[in-house]
């Protein structure tokens, strides 16, 4: 009687589990490396809630990638946007605590003309405090509609930096100097009558094609992220708008037929969209939750931009040996 008591009260009572125990975002359970994870993905702002810690030696670790807002381009020979900033851990390396855990997606830049805007950082809160922040993308440079002669706009710092905006000719003003980038490329300086290429996560821009980003798969898809935008197109028969860099950049628009940038093919969660032909024709959006980089409008006209890709965010723990 009493060892039946004992065998039946075995255990009971019991301690954590293993692995943590965690809330919110979609998730997606794979093994990657022999390693069983469970990852918490973010396409809009939200929180990572973990109830509890493991008592495993990975119980209270995690890895994240994290993406700001791609940057806004303008019009009228506008360089292409830089791509959002990004930030990743790995190894299993960051701390966490049993909290709610605030995640906060930036939003693209939206439509520009003659003045666009930086993409908005992202922000994963995880530790105790900790705060990681991939940071908007830098602004591209674009040349004001009227007079002829306006000065060129350069492009601004920022995760990745923008494109230099494009001239008519010299003397009406100096090609625009491409923004630096604090988390990835810089934006190529224009050179006259183009627009420059945005920077991506990878590379710098590189005259008007825009400069490519990086891949992560702790989601358990592979996909390119944060490419920049693509320049606008010459005049008359200057070049043709800048292809997007893989990552979700959108291409440059070109007022010529037959010559607009493309928009990357390489595998993102969302592809940018091409550059379009036409005087004032806007420049290609780039592809939401990507971070990438919006195109740069054409010459002709008061065109705009596409808005920037919006930021991303995933988190991942270890849910096996």
């Amino acid at each position: 009687m009493s060892f039946g008591y004992q065998i039946l009260g075995f255990g009971a009572g019991g301690g954590p589990g293993p692995w943590m125990e965690a809330s919110g975002g979609t998730t997606v359970e794979y093994n990657s490396g022999g390693t069983d994870y469970k990852a918490h993905y973010y396409l809009a702002t939200s929180t990572f809630v973990v109830s509890s810690l493991g008592s495993d030696s990975d119980g209270d670790k995690v890895d994240y990638f994290v993406i700001g807002g791609g940057g806004g381009a303008g019009g009228n020979i506008a360089g292409g946007a830089g791509a959002g900033g990004a930030v990743t851990t790995s190894s299993l390396a960051t701390t966490i605590t049993a909290a709610t855990h605030p995640i906060t997606i930036g939003a693209g830049a939206p439509l520009g003309f003659t003045d666009p805007e930086n993409g908005e950082d992202s922000v994963v809160f995880v530790g105790a405090p900790f705060a990681a922040t991939g940071t908007g993308g830098g602004r591209a440079g674009g040349r004001p509609w009227a007079p002829i002669g306006g000065t060129s706009v350069h492009g601004l710092p920022g995760g990745c930096g923008g494109g230099g905006g494009g001239v008519v000719q010299s003397p009406f003003g100096a090609p625009g100097i491409g923004g630096t980038g604090s988390q990835g490329g810089d934006g190529a300086n224009s050179t006259q009558g183009m627009g420059a290429g945005g920077g991506g996560m990878a590379a710098n821009g590189s005259g008007s094609p825009a400069g490519d980003g990086i891949t992560n798969a702790y989601d358990d898809t592979t996909y390119h992220y944060g490419g920049g935008g693509g320049g606008g197109g010459g005049i008359h028969s200057g070049p043709g708008g800048g292809t997007g860099g893989a990552g979700g950049g959108g291409g440059g628009s070109w007022q010529q037929s037959g010559g607009p940038g493309a928009a990357s093919t390489s595998a993102a969660r969302n592809l940018g969209q091409a550059g379009i032909n036409g005087a004032g024709a806007p420049g290609g959006a780039a592809g939401a939750n990507t971070g990438g980089g919006a195109g740069g409008g054409s010459h002709g006209g008061p065109s705009t931009s596409g808005p920037g890709g919006s930021g991303y965010a995933v988190v991942r723990y270890k849910v096996g040996p």
